[in-house]
């Protein structure tokens, strides 16, 4: 089975309650919720939180809610935040892991794209770089075994050149891709 977990943190340094930030209308983690549903392949989406308001919207785009602990906050390490998820929802089935943080609404290569190169590459671990080589977090997939044992034998990446968000200029930044994205 492959799952999607989104982490999605109530405090960021650079930008306070990042992940609820409108852009468009529309808070950056539906982005993530949205991008996660047109997978044809993800089973179950999961958001990883330590904030209320931001299960109670989760819960209403219909997606199921890991609630993390405070110690799990912060600049805490994604890996940690997905080993807490898979050891707190006790899935016995999972394989693969589909991280998808909220911070990335503009993304460029659909979540099926990098599940099949993930696949077809026999990577245990796929991450996303931008253009210039830089490593966001648009695209992170892993085998449950991997975050388990924080140990991945095959790593790889694909390139996915979409803004990475952490100030407000990164949002008007991402607000025009979109834009001209949908115009054409």
């Amino acid at each position: 089975m492959i799952i999607a977990i989104i982490p999605a943190k109530k405090d960021s340094n650079r930008m306070p309650d990042k992940n609820m930030r409108v852009l468009l209308g529309r808070p950056l983690l539906e982005y993530a919720i949205d991008y996660a549903k047109q997978s044809r392949r993800i089973s179950r989406i999961y958001v990883s939180t330590d904030d209320m308001a931001i299960a109670d919207f989760a819960e209403s785009q219909g997606v199921k809610v890991v609630s993390r602990p405070e110690i799990l906050g912060g600049e805490t390490p994604l890996l940690d935040v997905y080993r807490h998820a898979l050891n707190t929802m006790k899935l016995k089935a999972v394989e693969t892991v589909a991280g998808v943080q909220a911070d990335h609404p503009d993304r460029n290569i659909s979540l099926d794209v990098a599940l099949d190169k993930y696949e077809d590459e026999g990577f245990d671990c796929l991450y996303s770089k931008d253009a210039n080589g830089h490593k966001n977090g648009a695209h992170s997939i892993m085998s449950a075994e991997g975050i388990l044992n924080e140990k991945f034998e095959k790593t790889g990446f694909i390139v996915d050149d979409c803004t990475n968000v952490h100030y407000e200029s990164d949002l008007m930044i991402a607000e025009r891709k979109l834009i001209s994205r949908d115009r054409h």
